[in-house]
């Protein structure tokens, strides 16, 4: 770009095929000129290479990233952000959009109202564009600038999604290496969302709905069951704790609630306890890692508040009680 970019907008891409050209040009017709769109293809086996790299001939405001090897969502992002220039840094999925507006609307609240991040509303759209329902709302538009991580852990400013956000580069920036030991199937963006929440010394909620998310059948977040979503957001709870294990006893007490909280909503109910067992692999790994990382994070998230759902403790007991000789040889913890 001849001039220097205010904004960078990320774009992982894995096998987007036709949906994804429909989303980059709702960057390209962006209010906002001095945008930087940064498309990470993961490895894509489809035709998505080829219309990136397309793309990035035709627009001199876009930069092709491709990977060698599929390393998922959360990987994409971190190389996205490597490459990014840009004082503030969005991100938008390959089969979304952004209305016209949005990051210059982001930017100005950002800017008028000295915030870390700002958080916009959204909407559920068909893939015509064609609103459904409003996915997150707020009433007010507001300035927060007191107990930042709290609130963000009490799911105040949504459940932790990246794409309705603008983030200050120095409270997103400290996390470009934040890498998983194993590859998370959902809840990574609530991961780095940790990091530059806690980072953040004050936020902006921002009534107007700028960002709009396609309801499309067979998408992960769409068609989950609940036992594997169980375990998934389980393995999410691991990574978490053992990413910030470093932070303040009140911040990791506050990331424990959280994901309390999460476990249980009526997405992660667990009727019975034998349906977990085809997760067991997956869990017992997660159990295993925390246990050597961050102990204590095991008998915290199963000392659960009384009004969670009573399934998700059991499958949790049951659980650590398969593994439990392990986990008393290496922490001394008894459940």
């Amino acid at each position: 770009m001849a001039v220097s970019p205010k904004v960078s907008v990320i774009v992982p891409v894995f096998n987007a095929g036709s949906k994804l050209v429909p989303s980059i040009e709702s960057l390209l017709n962006q209010t906002l000129r001095d945008i930087e769109i940064i498309i990470v293809n993961d490895a894509s086996t489809d035709s998505s290479g080829s219309v990136i790299d397309q793309l990035a001939n035709e627009n001199a405001n876009i930069v092709p990233v491709h990977l060698s090897e599929n390393k998922g969502v959360h990987e994409a992002r971190l190389a996205g952000l490597k490459k990014s220039t840009a004082p503030w840094i969005g991100f938008v999925d390959a089969d979304d959009f952004a209305r016209p507006n949005m990051f210059s609307t982001l930017l100005s609240a950002a800017v008028e109202n000295d915030v870390d991040i700002v958080v916009c509303g959204s909407d559920r759209v068909t893939e015509q564009r064609k609103v459904i329902t409003p996915k997150l709302r707020f009433r007010h538009s507001k300035k927060v600038d007191e107990n930042v991580f709290e609130r963000f852990c009490a799911f105040e400013f949504g459940t932790g999604m990246l794409w309705n956000k603008l983030f200050r580069r120095s409270v997103i920036e400290p996390w470009f290496d934040l890498h998983f030991p194993w590859r998370q199937s959902i809840n990574e963006d609530l991961i780095l969302n940790i990091g530059c929440f806690y980072n953040a010394k004050s936020v902006y909620l921002m009534k107007e709905r700028l960002y709009e998310y396609v309801l499309s059948e067979g998408s992960v977040t769409t068609d989950m069951k609940k036992c594997w979503a169980y375990s998934e957001i389980f393995r999410a709870y691991v990574l978490a704790v053992t990413s910030y294990q470093s932070f303040s006893e009140k911040a990791v007490t506050n990331i424990v609630d959280m994901y309390r909280t999460q476990l249980s909503w009526s997405g992660y109910e667990i009727d019975k306890v034998s349906e977990l067992t085809q997760y067991n692999p997956g869990l017992e790994e997660a159990v295993s890692y925390l246990s050597q990382k961050a102990p204590f994070a095991l008998a915290a998230i199963v000392a659960r508040r009384p009004q969670a759902m009573v399934g998700g403790r059991l499958a949790l007991v049951s659980l650590f009680s398969s593994v439990k000789s392990k986990i008393r040889a290496i922490t001394g913890l008894h459940f």
